[in-house]
């Protein structure tokens, strides 16, 4: 006979999954859409690009923000919001879909919910598993939530062929719906902290910062604004950010637990997330110019070369959380950091004429490593902080993540557009010139992700002398 109580926990892994995939392959199918869209509402490619980009400075904006309305409201009343306004003008964008401006504030709103779900969702489930089987939780977490990126733009590239852009929200709309009402019914509701004190200055001065930057940085890859006005665009975002920090750090309850960094094991596996999220989104814009401007593969045998990398990395994330619920070493973290760290270095040393066969291997090796370390390395530390905290630190560990994948991508950008004009000065051909920049920009992802194994060895040892203080 099964038990009710195991049962009802999985209710919610599956009430909190279904949301938050719905999300995720939604955006990511979003991304493949652009000249689609462009050409459906006749604008620019300027314009256009907004509707990527609202998406994800409101979620980027929106992060930080949680913890603060998760004190006010709680973390059910919070997901809760973000599933619902995620519903609701998802119905929006299938009911008027035909108007680009609706179209743009639908994708905002949806970036706001992305905001307040993707630091809650595990938090929520931490809430009903013990330490004792979250790395189960997170595999099952993580495998569903890698496989909606892999799938999402095929599943919006049949939708607007075959379809029509409104059925891409409609679709949404039943997952969503579900979503909300299982939450509600199984989710327990929590009592409010209310220990914060709403500091409207303080939040005007992040909000302003932190949306600064992330314009900055989509102004930098976009070359119809000066480079000038995008550096003093960046310069005055710091300042007013750096500004916030010094004000905020000063309240008795802050809006951004900064101090939450002084657990070393947490503050450890922020950086190591942050790394690997930085060498993941550098792949994403590396590894398609290098395949069909070096490799001369089509955009679509392009996109089918990251399928390996999904289906190893959704498989072996489960194997990474049950080997953390064994409680045994986490060397197998340090495996999966230098299974990515070595096949990102080999692609700066594959000949031309490689074999295709090669290439996918080192996209499922890839694959294997993310899985061994990516979740895993997040799951030991937010296990190091008290229950109260897990929201916080979920928020703040994302809100890092989110900006220095950001920030890699625009150096990777503007070393990439000197660098091979540079080299094509020299005499070289432009195609030779941009291979040898592509090769230099994946020996540093792939050089700067084994220069964190030494940071695995100290999650190692912090876990053992854990594991001593508790008698275990």
């Amino acid at each position: 006979m099964l038990n009710l109580v195991n049962l009802k926990k999985h209710s919610v892994l599956f009430a909190i999954l279904v949301g938050a995939f719905s999300l995720v392959l939604t955006n990511s199918a979003f991304n493949i859409l652009l000249p689609s869209l462009i050409g459906m509402y006749d604008i620019s490619t300027t314009y256009g690009g907004w509707i990527i980009i609202l998406y994800l400075l409101a979620m980027t904006v929106t992060m930080p923000l949680t913890a603060c309305i998760v004190d006010r409201v709680g973390r059910k009343t919070t997901y809760i919001i973000g599933i619902g306004l995620y519903c609701l003008f998802s119905i929006v964008g299938g009911l008027f879909y035909q108007y680009v401006q609706i179209i743009m504030l639908v994708r905002f709103i949806h970036g706001v919910a992305a905001g307040l779900m993707i630091p809650l969702s595990l938090v929520l489930l931490f809430d009903f598993y013990s330490k004792e089987v979250r790395g189960k939780v997170t595999g099952a977490w993580g495998m569903l939530l890698t496989l909606a990126p892999a799938i999402g733009p095929t599943f919006g590239g049949i939708i607007i062929q075959f379809g029509e852009l409104k059925h891409l929200f409609w679709i949404n709309v039943p997952l969503a719906f579900l979503s909300l009402l299982l939450c509600y019914r199984q989710i327990k509701p929590d009592q409010p902290a209310k220990r914060k004190t709403i500091n409207f200055q303080g939040i005007v001065l992040m909000v302003l910062g932190i949306s600064g930057l992330s314009l900055g940085i989509q102004m930098f890859s976009n070359p119809n604004f000066p480079r000038w006005l995008t550096g003093v665009f960046l310069l005055i975002s710091v300042v007013i950010l750096i500004r916030f920090i010094q004000k905020d750090s000063l309240q008795k309850e802050p809006l951004i637990r900064c101090g939450l960094l002084r657990n070393s094991t947490y503050a450890i596996s922020v950086i190591m997330s942050a790394i690997q999220a930085s060498v993941m989104f550098g792949v994403i814009f590396i590894f398609p110019l290098m395949l069909q401007d070096v490799f001369n593969l089509s955009p679509s045998l392009t996109g089918a070369m990251f399928i390996p990398t999904a289906i190893c990395t959704s498989l072996f994330v489960w194997v990474g959380g049950n080997l953390i619920d064994s409680g045994k070493s986490l060397h197998f973290i340090a495996y999966g950091v230098g299974l990515i760290g070595i096949s990102v270095l080999l692609f700066a040393f594959v000949p031309k004429g490689v074999s295709l066969i090669i290439i996918i291997t080192l996209m499922a090796v890839r694959g294997i490593g993310i899985g061994l370390s990516n979740m895993t390395v997040t799951t030991v530390g937010l296990n190091s902080l008290t229950d109260d905290d897990l929201h916080e630190g979920s928020a703040l560990s994302n809100t890092i993540k989110r900006l220095t994948s950001s920030f890699t991508v625009m150096l990777l950008t503007g070393y990439y557009d000197i660098r091979w004009q540079m080299i094509n000065r020299l005499g070289e051909p432009a195609q030779y010139a941009k291979w040898m920049t592509l090769k230099e920009e994946c020996i540093v992802l792939g050089g700067g992700m084994l220069l964190t194994l030494p940071l695995v060895l100290f999650l190692n040892r912090r876990k053992i002398d854990v594991g001593v203080e508790n008698g275990r």
